[in-house]
């Protein structure tokens, strides 16, 4: 919307203005992009003509045949379809390209030189622009030219060897985890760039990586191996570096986790527990002596959680200012008050599927607030709009559909 078309009060997001073109595939690059509609970015997801993008054929609803995985990554963007091995197709991406800001991909390294959409050529059209790349491994090395994706990063950064228990596989953490980090990474990289060249005026490349953004993720326990050369061992119900009571616990109905009982919190966590002769006994009253003793602290507290539920501990856990939280599956998660309150989960009205929930931004600004553009579009939905925008007459918009072009 136009800034002085604006309704009266409104206010208008933080990248409006900014026009993307989008050539991003599954999680990594999609939710990176996803991320700049919400805040008000044009975004113009290009796909091949007849299939689409492969996100969306991943994780089907079985009953209505809607990808939750393909509205989750690309909803509030365009479809444009366009054949980027013919010339009429590479034409059309380079009469984008000169009126974008961002040019964003996350193909195969090798591929954009192929269809003639690698960072020169782009940029001959346009000095200006951002190109943004998201790889597996970065751009140096001798994995630079390989395809790689989430679980592969999440093993190659080391995330695997210190989750699970020492008796048992090295462990993914139960979601994409590598590819979300690197979106959100990818998203900062582009954002960053935008800024700079706001301030000189320098458009320029920006890359980043899955294992780049998974080694970020655990910049201190990598700091401390690097200081100390202690590999550490499987975290299991908690972390290693952190043997404050940082665990996962059963109630009588669930689990619960406390993320640390430092020692202005000791006491009032004995009183909350009903154990109050913990706070003097030798072998626990101090940070030291927890840490020393912790594996006959914590059978202590395995035989004292499961007494009581997950809701009665926690209330007598969070008046005395205990890091503590129940352990959630989904539907728990979705009706959480504190996440319906903060916009975590928001309404959407869908085409296909009318009134339903998803996921909202987790990004909160005071004067440009974010917020979903809509649904996921259907495939090629804004491609005549598109099209005739950059000067194309219909009838050769209906005749580069028939030969597949578009």
């Amino acid at each position: 919307m136009p800034i002085d078309a604006r309704h009266k009060g409104e206010k208008m997001r933080p990248l409006e203005g900014i026009k993307i073109l989008d050539f991003t595939i599954a999680q990594q690059g999609a939710y990176a992009t996803l991320l700049l509609a919400d805040m008000g970015a044009e975004v113009i997801k290009v796909e091949p003509p007849g299939q689409g993008e492969l996100g969306r054929i991943l994780g089907k609803d079985r009953r209505t045949g809607i990808s939750a995985f393909f509205l989750a990554m690309n909803r509030g963007k365009k479809s444009l379809t366009a054949n980027l091995k013919t010339p009429k197709g590479q034409e059309i991406v380079y009469k984008l390209a000169s009126g974008c800001d961002v040019c964003v991909h996350n193909f195969q390294p090798g591929v954009t030189e192929k269809l003639g959409l690698d960072y020169e050529t782009i940029r001959s059209h346009n000095p200006r622009i951002i190109y943004a790349y998201a790889s597996a491994f970065g751009k140096a090395g001798p994995k630079r030219t390989m395809a790689g994706n989430d679980i592969v990063a999440q093993a190659m950064s080391g995330l695997m060897s210190v989750t699970g228990h020492d008796d048992g596989y090295p462990l993914p953490a139960g979601v994409t985890i590598a590819d979300h980090i690197g979106a959100v990474t990818f998203a900062l990289g582009i954002i960053t760039s935008l800024l700079v060249r706001e301030r000189s005026g320098l458009g320029q490349q920006v890359d980043v990586s899955l294992l780049g953004s998974m080694v970020a993720a655990q910049s201190w326990e990598l700091t401390y191996y690097l200081m100390t050369g202690e590999l550490p061992p499987r975290a299991g119900r908690g972390h290693q570096q952190l043997p404050l009571i940082w665990q996962v616990f059963r109630t009588a109905d669930g689990h619960l986790v406390l993320g640390g009982v430092d020692e202005g919190r000791w006491s009032g966590f004995c009183a909350a527990i009903g154990r109050e002769e913990l706070a003097h006994d030798p072998r626990f009253e101090t940070t030291r002596g927890r840490v020393k003793n912790r594996a006959e602290l914590f059978a202590i507290l395995d035989e004292v959680f499961p007494t009581r539920s997950t809701a009665e501990w926690l209330e007598a856990l969070e008046p005395a200012d205990a890091l503590c939280g129940p352990v959630y599956n989904y539907e728990q998660v979705v009706n959480e008050p504190q996440v319906i309150a903060n916009d975590y989960i928001v309404p959407l009205e869908h085409p296909q599927l009318g009134s339903i929930r998803v996921v909202g931004t987790p990004i909160a600004f005071s004067e440009t607030p974010a917020a979903i553009a809509g649904a996921e579009p259907s495939l090629g939905q804004h491609t005549q709009e598109i099209l005739l925008g950059l000067g194309y007459g219909a009838q050769e918009i209906v005749r580069m559909g028939e030969e597949g072009i578009v």
